[in-house]
């Protein structure tokens, strides 16, 4: 059987239609024959692409640049250098005209996808979409163009990834993703790390490019403005593998709103989500299996809507690294 997924071009809903992606592998895998194989082709944007490789089983990967999804002509033509044969079904998870057209293209017998305007036009499996709730609740619907019996919506987590670090059992790690306010890293992290004596940190900004000079410029700036009591190691690779190898065994992970919040989520990392904008009850890691904590910047306790109050978030934070790597201070 030859399945097709168009996915999602923002790399948070990308990921957020894992649990949709477990489940469409787990249930065809059982009712299809011994003899028969299930060849699951997912179709991305390049940009991200690399977060599919967290999924813990096989499938074909398909690159788009960003010029093929500009209209149902170029998509055409990407259609057919991608070269996926004999496709039998197609779902699109996305509301985009331009990507329902793709199952179209391929001749697939069923094609799937939500009943949105001109979109319907392409789909002979049509369904309704549940605005207002969340992300993967609503991609999860989907799997009603599939299958009939559509189990409930499960808790997932990425395929067993190795540690980037040899030592991480014995030298305890708490991993940050610095933010930036105006032009600089924000200054409220060096306070932060000045609590600790003796830990162990790994420093990462996902906002700053290091491929640019100012911007690597800037971050050694930071790294050698911080206290020599504790350790810390740097993480500047752009790779969503790396970033999961990193996360997966760290002792917390610390961050702002960034897509890394559902990866880390999905990698069964403790996450200490420092929440300032976007729809977390539609985008929110609502179905890993990692415990994360939000620290809303709408809650009276932790800012007033507008600025965080580090020292409420940096009271728990300090507790919790202190509880969790006391272990190194017996050693």
């Amino acid at each position: 059987m030859n399945i097709a997924i168009k996915l999602p071009n923002d790399l948070n809903e990308r990921v957020l239609t894992f649990p949709f992606l477990h489940t469409l592998h787990k249930v065809l895998s059982a009712k299809l024959e011994e003899e028969e194989a299930l060849n699951i082709h997912l179709i991305s944007l390049k940009n991200g692409i690399d977060v599919l490789n967290l999924l813990p089983f096989h499938a074909y990967y398909h690159e788009l640049e960003e010029e093929d999804i500009k209209s149902i002509f170029t998509m055409h033509r990407a259609c057919v250098n991608l070269k996926i044969e004999s496709l039998d079904v197609f779902i699109s998870t996305t509301d985009s005209f331009v990507d329902a057209s793709i199952g179209k293209n391929y001749n697939a017998k069923e094609r799937v996808g939500f009943a949105l305007g001109k979109n319907a036009w392409f789909f002979n499996n049509k369904i309704s979409k549940l605005l207002g709730q969340h992300f993967s609740n609503q991609v999860y619907e989907l799997l009603k163009g599939v299958f009939d019996d559509v189990p409930p919506i499960p808790n997932v987590y990425s395929r067993n990834l190795d540690s980037q670090y040899s030592d991480w059992n014995e030298n305890l790690y708490t991993l940050i993703n610095l933010d930036v306010v105006g032009k600089e890293i924000n200054p409220e992290w060096k306070d932060f790390l000045e609590l600790f004596d003796k830990k162990t940190f790994v420093l990462m900004c996902s906002e700053l490019d290091f491929d640019n000079g100012d911007d690597i410029e800037k971050f050694q700036t930071f790294m050698e403005s911080l206290p020599s009591k504790n350790i810390y190691r740097t993480f500047e690779d752009k790779s969503n593998i790396a970033f999961g190898k990193i996360v997966s065994y760290c002792a917390g992970f610390v961050t702002g709103d960034s897509p890394l919040v559902n990866i880390a989520a999905y990698c069964g990392a403790q996450t200490f989500h420092l929440h300032s904008k976007g729809k977390l009850n539609q985008l929110g890691p609502n179905y890993f299996i990692a415990d994360v904590r939000h620290f809303s910047i709408t809650d009276p306790m932790f800012g007033n809507g507008s600025k965080f109050n580090y020292s409420k978030i940096f009271d728990e934070l300090y507790a919790y690294i202190e509880q969790k790597t006391k272990v190194d201070e017996s050693e």
